[in-house]
Formats: C-alpha cells, structure tokens, sequence
C-alpha cells in the first residue's frame, strides 16, 4: 500500500509498532479501516502506546508542521500544511 500516509507518535513508542516497515502489523492494520478520502486513524503498539495516523494531502512529499507551545513551553499542538488548499491570488506566500 503506498498511501501517502503520516503520523504523529511520542519518542517514547519509538519501536513499539514493528512490521511496519513490512505491510504487516498495528499501523497496516489500522490502515485497513480507511476508506477513500481524508482520513485520521489511531493504531495500538506495544506497552500501550498509540499512534494517530492521517492520509498526507496529495501524497508523498515534504510538509511543514509547526509545534505549538504554552507558557510553560509544554507542546499542545502540531499543525501541518498539506498544501491542499490553493494560495488566494495576490496573496503572500
């Protein structure tokens, strides 16, 4: 399956979701629940750890994502451009 495909997962999971690399396992599994379209999904790995995976704009590719922060400097968010909505003309980049 070449899907696109991203995630976000804590360093700490790091090697929790194994055959992944193989089409086989947690993360493939999830996978398979998706239908066409955008699409979000969660797989569990070892020692409780989980996965939120997402379809990537129109493929393979680069994207940039932000981290947001509070005061404290705790992360609270990601946001990340897929480039799938059309810049509005004259506007800056």
């Amino acid at each position: 399956m070449d899907a696109g495909t991203g995630c976000f997962y804590d360093a700490a999971a790091d090697g929790s979701f194994p055959g992944t690399g193989e089409e086989e396992g947690a993360v493939w599994a999830a996978m398979e629940t998706v239908g066409d379209g955008p699409a979000v999904f969660l797989a569990g790995g070892e020692a409780g750890h989980t996965l939120a995976g997402f379809t990537s704009g129109w493929g393979d590719g680069c994207y940039p994502t932000w981290i947001g922060r509070d005061a404290e400097g705790r992360v609270t968010c990601f946001v990340t451009d897929f480039f799938v909505v059309p810049p509005q003309e004259g506007a800056s980049a």
